[in-house]
């Protein structure tokens, strides 16, 4: 119609001036994955975490304990130090050897020549007086038959062999003799191994042996009007004059 006032549309505001900031509401409560809502009565001790192997574990769950084997050993098997092998006792040698004067230590040797203690004792004796190739000579009879006590006694090589048995003193003190005579005539290589057979025996031994049976302790004895001989024994070795 002509003249009237026609309705105008209602248009929606291009903007709202307004300080306060606009929030749409879309009808759904949202938060973090992560967040965990604060209501009463809620334990918060149980929630899943994922171990090392990632399948989840529940955290105040009951885990089983796993018992680890840290050695990888049974607990029956311990370790121990190896036992020492014991060699026959020569109990009659070894009570006598001591009081034989050195002239009658070559017959006594000979009434025992299965004795390594015998042999050795005579080997230290002919090196105390400078006799170096005889040294060799007995301490090697010495050496074998002390070898032969410690196969018949079940010895394997780097077995103890304590210095502490009486009856494994023979053995010890005839690797010595033998260590020390083939270092006297430069048999370096054969000197070396004994050390170590000795070291694996008793790492006491060598100390034991030097302190207590070493050519110091043999003494030449020169009878009245007599003079010493021209070759004198080592400067270990004692010389005493006789009186009348």
């Amino acid at each position: 119609m002509t003249g009237e006032n026609l309705p105008v549309a209602a248009s929606a505001p291009d903007a709202v001036d307004s300080d306060e900031p606009t929030t749409i509401d879309s009808g759904t409560d949202s938060a973090p994955d992560d967040a965990v809502a604060d209501e009463p009565g809620t334990d918060h001790s149980v929630a899943a975490e994922a171990d090392d192997s990632g399948n989840s574990v529940e955290q105040g769950a009951d885990v089983p304990e796993i018992d680890v084997d840290v050695q990888g050993d049974d607990p029956d098997e311990v370790d121990q130090a190896p036992a020492s092998v014991v060699v026959a006792d020569d109990e009659v040698v070894r009570s006598l050897i001591s009081s034989v004067h050195r002239e009658a230590l070559p017959g006594f040797v000979l009434a025992h020549v299965t004795s390594p203690l015998a042999w050795a004792e005579l080997a230290d004796v002919a090196h105390s007086e400078g006799r170096e190739v005889e040294a060799y000579a007995y301490a090697t009879v010495a050496h074998k038959r002390g070898l032969e006590l410690l196969e018949a006694a079940g010895w394997s090589e780097g077995d103890a062999i304590s210095w502490s048995d009486a009856s494994n003193r023979a053995v010890l003190r005839a690797a010595y003799a033998l260590h020390a005579a083939a270092a006297a005539i430069g048999l370096v290589f054969e000197a070396d191994a004994l050390s170590g057979f000795l070291a694996a025996a008793d790492p006491t031994a060598v100390a034991r042996i030097e302190s207590e049976h070493t050519a110091t302790q043999f003494i030449t004895i020169i009878p009245p009007g007599a003079t010493a001989p021209a070759t004198m024994p080592p400067t270990e070795s004692f010389v005493i004059r006789g009186e009348d």
